[in-house]
């Protein structure tokens, strides 16, 4: 369950960690990874709380796109923005090798190492800047789950997802159906289609996400 703190009298107040407090820091990254270094222990609870379903919808959008089964051991995945690894989890269960993982929290992906789904594991990547520990053109399919909210990724971070995507590989993400109106991802996403830099794919749009809460679920191809 979340972090609680109690007043003086025994009342239960706000809790010290949570879903909704985790949209209040505004993109200071700084702040951002002391939060989820301190929520890494109760995330996974906390979000099932929530009926959080991001994971497995985006791992059944992947899913649809590659029906042959002996493809699925050979495809090099990256999960941006692991987090605990609930992603490469589902996708482990879909049949995929084991993939690579990052995510701004070292706490988060030493947690992610223990779900025995990841090959590889950077900590501390700040997806708003390059980071040469990650080759460019490395992988087949990128995932970023969870990530396109409030007061964390930017849309311009989808150019970091795509430089890191091999030619034809494809990028898949997830954001909130309000972010994704007050950012103006159609207008962003239709630059990048109408340059040819990204082909729409098949998507999941207004689907389930958290309770009360709907996101769209988003594929590209990428072109180079």
């Amino acid at each position: 369950m979340a972090s609680e703190n109690y007043a003086s009298n025994g009342v239960a107040i706000a809790p010290l960690t949570s879903v909704n407090q985790a949209l209040n820091f505004g993109r200071d990254y700084s702040r951002l990874k002391n939060y989820y270094e301190t929520w890494s222990a109760d995330y996974d609870n906390d979000v099932s709380e929530e009926n959080y379903c991001g994971p497995s919808m985006l791992a059944d959008l992947f899913d649809s796109l590659h029906r042959a089964p002996r493809e699925r051991q050979s495809l090099r995945i990256m999960d941006a923005c692991c987090g605990t690894g609930l992603v490469g989890k589902e996708l482990m269960l879909r049949g995929f090798a084991p993939v690579d993982g990052c995510d701004l929290s070292p706490a988060m992906t030493h947690l992610a190492h223990k779900t025995q789904a990841y090959a590889r594991l950077y900590g501390g990547v700040d997806l708003t800047e390059y980071n040469p520990l990650i080759a460019d053109n490395q992988y087949d399919a990128t995932f970023c789950c969870g990530a396109f909210i409030q007061g964390h990724l930017p849309i311009e971070a989808i150019h970091e997802l795509m430089r890191i995507t091999t030619q034809g590989g494809v990028i898949l993400f997830s954001t909130r159906c309000s972010f994704y109106q007050d950012e103006h991802f159609d207008k962003f996403l239709d630059k990048l289609t109408a340059s040819a830099q990204l082909c729409a794919l098949p998507s999941f749009m207004n689907a389930a996400y958290l309770n009360d809460v709907q996101a769209h679920y988003l594929a590209f191809a990428v072109n180079k």
